[in-house]
């Protein structure tokens, strides 16, 4: 799977380029429903808008709960103090994909090669971004549509 990622990766670069996507956040999504991988790549004015959003939409909760004096319910609705890693919030989603074929086994090597793939094409990832040590990368896992997520080091 890892060439597929890595053909995948490269594929939706050339989008990014001509969309002129400066990449804050780089992520390879597996949609577990319809058998599809995708990249998606966000910016940072995309991300901190999403934040400010959700923030705002969060405080309103979290100060209910504070009033009520429920600690509990209050920790659910804590403020994002970095980044959004909702990829359906990205500014640019399923830049590129692949259909996985019937045979395709979704096991943790599966996900363990996205992050190899991704750190091998970190070299043209990081071409497309002016980011540097802020650029963060994520991928998806068994379980989670983002699952892991690395820093650009």
């Amino acid at each position: 799977m890892k060439e597929k990622y890595r053909e995948l990766i490269f594929n939706a670069l050339n989008v990014a380029k001509v969309k002129e996507i400066d990449i804050y956040t780089f992520s390879l999504y597996h949609d577990h429903e319809s058998g599809f991988v995708s990249v998606c790549m966000d910016t940072v004015e995309s991300s901190n808008a999403h934040v400010i959003k959700q923030n705002e939409f969060s405080i309103q909760y979290f100060k209910r709960a504070i009033s009520d004096g429920d600690i509990s319910t209050a920790k659910r609705w804590l403020s994002n103090s970095g980044r959004s890693l909702s990829l359906g919030d990205f500014k640019l989603r399923n830049a590129a994909e692949i259909k996985l074929d019937q045979q395709t086994k979704v096991d943790s090597t599966f996900y363990v090669e996205m992050v190899l793939a991704i750190n091998e094409m970190k070299d043209l990832i990081e071409m497309r971004s002016s980011h540097g040590k802020k650029l963060v990368f994520c991928c998806s896992t068994e379980n989670d549509e983002v699952g892991l997520v690395w820093a650009n080091t």
